[in-house]
């Protein structure tokens, strides 16, 4: 009986590099902007995506 009521709901297809990415930025950005964060961070991060 329960088979009958129960209804296939499609989820939408996420993919999990695309959330890993969004939440490392978020979470950056987060320290960033509450001061939790070192400034040689910052600028280390800048290094490396400088090259």
């Amino acid at each position: 009986m329960l088979q009958s009521i129960r209804r296939a709901v499609p989820l939408p297809q996420i993919p999990i590099h695309a959330v890993v990415c969004g939440t490392s930025v978020l979470a950056f950005g987060w320290l960033l902007a509450n001061d939790s964060i070192k400034p040689i961070a910052v600028y280390l991060l800048q290094l490396y995506l400088a090259f």
